[in-house]
């Protein structure tokens, strides 16, 4: 999504927003007109409702358009939040409906009695989050996606745990994961709950053996590449756009 509209590119709408000076993002038949006030934000919904129908001759569904703040207002799967400074750019995050969908798809994918191969479990689970991701490579989703791959580790270790069933297999499996012997000696099936023993078992089963051996996608590293080259390319859109529309 880039608010960046070539010539080729702009309606006949997107040119009168222009000569009156307002700020907009358009993609497809999305758009989002931002205003300085509550009031002007009325006057220019109901403006831009009678300009589409009247000259355009085309349908407003007045169900999808409201004036609100764009602060938790949502466009195209995005929300926008403050940094609480007056002056300050604000930041996109993820609609929490998003983040839910994706969770919802996380735990079907993971769930312990699917009855398929570890490999394909993750290889799943990579394609899901890399296109996730990459789609919301803008946002400020640092701590999220943080909070998130532990969950989905545990998750991992669960259906490992499951998979493996006899206290022997486990314990070769894990001794093939590079365990030292001195930690399995030590361990103990402390609980009958699979969850539970997921947690516990972070010290067998290492993050690393999940990335190097497993084939978990490092999805940290590849959201703070994406998020990088998005901002850098945005600062360049922004300063265009700010500058022939109000230089």
């Amino acid at each position: 999504m880039s608010p960046l509209l070539s010539n080729v590119y702009l309606t006949p709408y997107d040119r009168e927003l222009e000569k009156r000076g307002l700020r907009f993002v358009r993609y497809a038949d999305d758009c989002n007109i931002f205003t300085k006030s509550k009031m002007s934000s009325y006057r220019v919904r109901d403006s831009a409702k009678s300009y589409l129908e009247r000259k355009l001759k085309l349908k407003v569904n007045m169900e999808k358009t409201e004036a609100r703040r764009a602060v938790g207002s949502t466009f195209l799967g995005f929300t926008f939040r403050t940094n609480g400074e007056r002056g300050k750019l604000g930041r996109t995050v993820p609609h929490e409906k998003k983040l839910k969908k994706l969770e919802d798809r996380i735990r079907l994918v993971t769930k312990r009695n699917r009855g398929v191969s570890i490999r394909t479990v993750i290889g799943e689970l990579n394609s899901i989050l890399r296109g996730w991701v990459g789609y919301f490579a803008r946002s400020a989703i640092k701590k999220y996606l943080e909070r998130l791959m532990e969950w989905i580790r545990r998750r991992i270790r669960q259906y490992l745990w499951k998979q493996w069933k006899s206290g022997k297999n486990r314990k070769h499996r894990i001794r093939q994961l590079g365990a030292e012997e001195w930690k399995l000696k030590k361990w103990t099936l402390a609980s009958r709950s699979y969850w539970k023993m997921a947690k516990s078992m972070n010290y067998l089963i290492s993050n690393e053996s999940l990335h190097g051996h497993y084939g978990l996608v490092d999805i940290l590293g590849y959201y703070k590449k994406l998020h990088t080259g998005r901002m850098e390319q945005d600062g360049i859109v922004l300063d265009f756009r700010y500058n022939s529309l109000f230089g």
